[in-house]
């Protein structure tokens, strides 16, 4: 019996945190009542709470921002919206953009590296430079790291890349607005040489036109970012 009740007891949840949300009048951006009051409210434990609330936001009616809580989603968009994430601060949209940008951008550096002129290896070696400016600085060398691969987008001699760095924007590279954080100033050094080390990979791919090794540099890169994301977010989710 004990295996069949706590399914139920998730849907009642789920039924009374939807019912709630429109009693309450909640609107988008809305934020949910802490946990523990949510467990008192329905009386359950604080897993079927997590569980109703994981549910709701497998079905978008429900968000997490990191650090901050559980707020209602906005409506699903209809189909034909923007490709681009909304909420890079949601480390859900931040995988699965990453995701999406491995299926353009691991071509492009291919592409670079059969097309690439001096002009561009020049453009992305003065972005690798402007990347170690900004090692113990606030900016986690976001505009340099979006400089980096838009250079490469160029490298292609296709506008589309190009446009598609320049209509991502900031959100290209969101670890400032995900609210990366470190243990120490060690901690991310080390985050932000990797990512250097990566660059450099490459660039020298493309220096030397080696195509295959390009795309496998960059494939490297960008499952490397995915990686240190989660672990932002399971670090943040064990502390919570």
């Amino acid at each position: 019996m004990a295996e069949h009740a706590a399914p139920r007891l998730t849907d009642r949840v789920k039924d009374g945190l939807n019912r709630m949300i429109v009693d309450a009048g909640m609107q988008p951006g809305d934020k949910l009542p802490p946990a523990d009051q949510l467990c008192e409210q329905f009386s359950v434990s604080r897993t079927v709470v997590r569980e109703a609330i994981a549910s709701l936001k497998a079905e978008g009616l429900l968000r997490s921002l990191r650090g901050s809580g559980v707020y209602v989603s906005e409506p699903p968009k209809p189909v034909g919206g923007s490709m681009f994430m909304e909420a890079p601060q949601d480390i859900g949209e931040v995988l699965d953009f990453i995701e999406f940008r491995m299926s353009v951008e691991i071509e492009a550096a291919g592409l670079a590296a059969e097309r690439r002129t001096e002009t561009n290896l020049l453009r992305m070696e003065q972005a690798m430079g402007q990347f170690a400016r900004h090692l113990e600085d606030n900016t986690l060398a976001t505009d340099a790291d979006r400089s980096f691969h838009r250079a490469i987008a160029d490298a292609t001699n296709n506008s589309r890349f190009r446009l598609f760095v320049d209509e991502v924007g900031e959100r290209l590279i969101p670890r400032r607005a995900l609210g990366a954080s470190f243990a120490d100033e060690k901690d991310k050094a080390e985050f932000l040489e990797n990512i250097q080390s990566e660059h450099r990979r490459i660039f020298e791919a493309i220096t030397d036109r080696r195509a295959d090794d390009a795309r496998a540099a960059m494939r490297q890169h960008l499952e490397g970012g995915r990686r240190r994301y989660r672990e932002w977010s399971l670090a943040h989710d064990g502390a919570s």
